[in-house]
């Protein structure tokens, strides 16, 4: 009887092991020791949005981050005059870059082999964005939990603390409704304090769905809830974006309401399209923002009114932010505040939801 029994299961057509190459969930290409591409398969497009043939022949620089570029040539080039890797070559977590411009976050594995004598280098790449992103959130989350904390141990407890200290006063007092004005300043402000803590609990770093939005009609909806009757609200045509509407009509209450409080009941709007076409503004003609604060403006809890709870701008921060849109405070034409909303996403076929 033989005992040359095969295996169960080993397949030994070599055409199994391509299809697996070509068609398995992650991207694989290969260059020569120039950076050459000589092979991409399949799911490059899924990944890189480019088909194989558009890479095959082009330098590997073209998926790769310009910032790092300068970086990989030196790495190459060390690694063969010398034998040594000047970095881990598996599981190293770097960022690609979509044919669309977007980066890609990237665990990669490298290899090298010979190919026809010459060295072939390859890397195995697969998309990590989702979990890159849930673990940016998750740290954004814990940040926020820390803010919550020290809001509750100092911004409500020195409130609390006068409040108790007022009370006492009155108690002993002739007249104690002298110090009622004073608690209810007090109320006042840990309300205050209480509801923008509400806020950012509910808003975070986090939007719904996008949706096809009218920055403009939404800036004049926010404009009926903290608009005075003496001032005035401009608004330029911005086009259709991409954008969470009631986050955003969060957005424009607190800064036009902000801009009512700082610059006065007078106080003149404006909401118009950045020249660059990517986003927009909202300027005012208060008294502006020296720029020594600008660096701290959006940080929690900073504010020059004594009223005030230093949220509202760190509310806009992080709407903008979880939009993936970039904020900045410069002077406006009239010497107040313009703040720029840059890097949104414009809806394609323009018409809103």
């Amino acid at each position: 009887m033989s005992t040359d029994i095969e295996p169960a299961g080993v397949v030994e057509d070599e055409s199994f092991f391509r299809t697996l190459v070509e068609h398995g969930s992650d991207a694989i290409i290969s260059i020569d020791a120039d950076s050459t591409i000589l092979f991409a398969n399949r799911s490059v497009e899924r990944v890189f949005g480019y088909e194989p043939a558009e890479l095959v022949g082009e330098p590997l620089t073209t998926v790769m981050p310009e910032r790092f570029q300068g970086t990989h040539h030196a790495a190459i080039a060390e690694y063969i005059e010398t034998g040594e890797r000047t970095l881990d070559w598996n599981g190293i977590e770097l960022p690609g870059e979509h044919k669309d411009g977007h980066e890609v976050q990237l665990s990669i594995t490298f290899e090298e082999h010979q190919y026809e004598g010459k060295r072939v280098f390859s890397g195995i790449m697969r998309d990590i964005t989702d979990r890159v992103e849930r673990e940016r959130k998750l740290e954004r989350q814990n940040e926020q939990l820390e803010r919550f904390a020290g809001i509750l141990s100092h911004d409500l407890r020195d409130p609390l603390n006068t409040a108790r200290a007022q009370v006492a006063l009155a108690k002993n007092a002739d007249d104690p409704t002298e110090y009622l004005d004073e608690l209810e300043h007090i109320h006042q402000r840990m309300g205050d304090l209480i509801e923008d803590v509400l806020t950012l609990t509910k808003q975070g770093h986090t939007v719904g769905e996008p949706e096809p939005v009218s920055p403009a009609t939404v800036a004049e909806e926010a404009w009926q809830t903290v608009g005075g009757s003496a001032a005035t609200l401009r608004v330029e045509e911005v086009g259709v974006v991409r954008a969470d509407r009631e986050r955003l009509l969060s957005l424009f209450e607190n800064l036009l309401g902000n801009a009512v409080r700082h610059a006065g009941d007078d106080v003149t709007v404006e909401v118009g399209p950045l020249s660059a076409g990517d986003g927009f503004y909202v300027a005012d003609d208060g008294p502006g923002i020296p720029e020594s604060d600008r660096a701290d403006v959006f940080d929690y809890g900073f504010t020059t009114d004594d009223g005030g709870t230093g949220f509202g701008l760190n509310i806009v921060e992080s709407i903008a932010d979880a939009h993936g849109w970039k904020v900045g405070v410069t002077d406006s034409e009239a010497g107040g505040a313009r703040f720029e909303f840059s890097g949104v996403r414009r809806s394609e076929n323009g018409d809103t939801e």
